[in-house]
């Protein structure tokens, strides 16, 4: 045999003998295209965290499992997401179920105002509670989902025509909210106005709302809000309010080998910690927008006037929750007691500084 036709043939034998295992790699998963939902649209951060999830996927599985995107709540809105994934209208979907299907989510509405300002803390507790209670993995299971994945959101903050100082500013105005800093803020004396976050920029420019909060401070930022207001206030430092989560319909998630399991459980996990970072950058580079507007101003509140809103409040959160929680048989006291446990002991591995805080200390540095 010349030498060419050997190391040829030579060649072929260790394609064969060498990479085998390559090859049942590539063998062991199958071509799938699955479909990916969501209220959020393609350059939010919480969509570009699902992306990178999305392309571990792609590549761990060599290829095989690939994903088409259906965004901005086309074709299903915030409320639509998870039923619809349930039902098989999508494979995997990510929104704030405890939100927009409160009635189907209730236990999962653990992530509540004044318990937290880090999204780190609130990421780590969440994913590691969701593990160890079986009434929220029972919740997802009823709904024909598994969740993968945790986002908290950052801080809530408020965003206003007027400027809010104390309480009593609030008496009568007119603000988009939900969740526990709706519930605070109706404690307050403000009117809650219900509806989704894209419908309150077209309200607040028409003048149909006075304020909007529930909304991640980079969020607002992003979406141009520091143009549209006068007013950024810290809105008592309710700290994060909502967990964005990510799952996949159940049945399908069953179908899937062990090994493919493993790779988007692996996948998820990695796309957790890149929001980490990704949430931390994005806002620096918020603030930075922040300091060039010519229009808002950042008025925080008062330390002894932030301690009085969560005081006035906190109870009334904690009783929504309660109620909730009580319709299917939980028990809000020990939910959230081992929630709280979770997100002091991921606060002391991570220090956290807020969108305003930052703010206004760069705004010191001159």
């Amino acid at each position: 045999m010349k030498k060419r036709e050997f190391l040829t043939a030579a060649a072929a034998g260790a394609t064969v003998a060498g990479a085998p295992a390559i090859v049942r790699a590539q063998a062991s998963f199958p071509d799938l295209k699955l479909r990916i939902a969501s209220n959020y649209p393609a350059p939010s951060l919480f969509t570009r965290v699902q992306q990178e999830f999305a392309k571990e996927v792609t590549a761990k599985t060599n290829g095989k499992v690939t994903f088409e995107w259906m965004l901005g709540g086309n074709p299903l809105k915030a409320g639509d997401v998870y039923p619809g994934m349930a039902r098989g209208a999508t494979d995997l979907g990510f929104t704030v179920p405890a939100a927009f299907n409160p009635r189907e989510f209730p236990v999962s509405g653990v992530t509540l105002p004044f318990v937290t300002e880090s999204p780190y803390a609130g990421c780590m507790a969440f994913r590691e509670w969701y593990q160890n209670t079986p009434d929220v993995q029972r919740e997802f299971q009823r709904n024909n989902a598994h969740l993968l994945l945790t986002l908290s959101t950052s801080e809530n903050v408020l965003w206003s025509m007027k400027r809010v100082n104390t309480a009593a500013d609030l008496k009568g105005m007119r603000i988009r909210t939900l969740l526990g800093p709706g519930d605070a803020l109706q404690a307050l004396g403000a009117t809650a106005v219900t509806v989704p976050y894209t419908d309150a920029i077209d309200l607040l420019q028409r003048g149909g709302v006075d304020a909007i909060s529930t909304t991640p401070f980079e969020q607002g930022v992003k979406d141009g809000l520091a143009e549209m207001t006068n007013f950024l206030s810290n809105g008592g430092r309710m700290g994060i309010f909502a967990t964005v989560m990510t799952s996949i319909n159940l049945d399908r998630w069953k179908s899937f080998s062990k090994p493919l399991q493993d790779v988007f459980t692996t996948a998820a996990d990695n796309a957790l910690n890149w929001y980490i970072d990704a949430q931390s950058k994005e806002t620096d580079e918020c603030v930075e927008i922040l300091l060039k507007s010519k229009r808002i101003q950042v008025a925080p509140l008062d330390p002894a006037e932030e301690k009085r809103w969560r005081e006035a409040t906190s109870q009334v959160i904690f009783n929504k929750y309660a109620e909730a929680v009580k319709r299917v048989g939980g028990n809000p006291e020990a939910l959230t007691k081992s929630f709280n446990t979770l997100v002091a002991k991921y606060e002391a591995q991570r220090q956290y500084v807020t969108g305003i805080d930052r703010y206004l200390a760069r705004k010191a540095r001159g």
